[in-house]
């Protein structure tokens, strides 16, 4: 079908503009995925500096824009720091719900999510970390406009501040 549209103005298949209704289609998580159809989406995030001094709190928020899975999330810093037993940072996110009163924590509360040198690593300078998620299912579950909170939490006194901290969260959609 020629574009009989005038000139700057995009075609359009008729079947497929807003508030078109398809008879005969069925969308289920297959024909989803092989579609165009987002089947997820990601979030990302700029945190402040963290800071060297012990029990110091660093939090970033995002607003969850669809209902979903939690499937993956990400950390990086421009600066490396070392593992340390002693002082180290531990990464946590907590899905506050929409009322803000939510405590369903999305990632393990294991070693693994620290810079701990027993169990946790270190931060590479510029460097893409992998932070593990919580094994249970239901705690990595959002609804479209839940308050998710990120959190880097001191313990010692850091070796250095780890500036431009950035988290991305990955979820499949429902």
């Amino acid at each position: 079908m020629p574009n009989t549209k005038p000139v700057g103005v995009a075609f359009s298949d008729p079947e497929l503009t807003a508030g078109t209704t398809i008879t005969g289609a069925t969308l289920d998580s297959t024909s989803k995925v092989l579609s165009n159809i987002a089947s997820g989406l990601s979030m990302g995030q700029q945190g402040a500096t963290i800071a060297t001094t012990t029990g110091g709190t660093n939090d970033v928020f995002m607003i969850a824009p669809a209902a979903g899975v939690l499937s993956s999330a990400l950390f990086s810093g421009v600066d490396a720091l070392t593992a340390n037993d002693t002082n180290f940072i531990t990464f946590s996110i907590t899905n506050l719900g929409q009322a803000g009163a939510g405590t369903a924590a999305m990632l393990a509360a294991t070693d693994a999510n620290t810079t701990k040198a027993t169990g946790g690593t270190g931060l590479a300078a510029n460097t893409v970390r992998s932070l593990t998620l919580n094994g249970t299912a239901a705690n990595l579950v959002v609804a479209a406009g839940d308050r998710i909170r990120i959190r880097a939490t001191v313990s010692g006194t850091l070796a250095n501040t780890v500036t431009f901290p950035v988290y991305r969260l990955t979820f499949t959609v429902s």
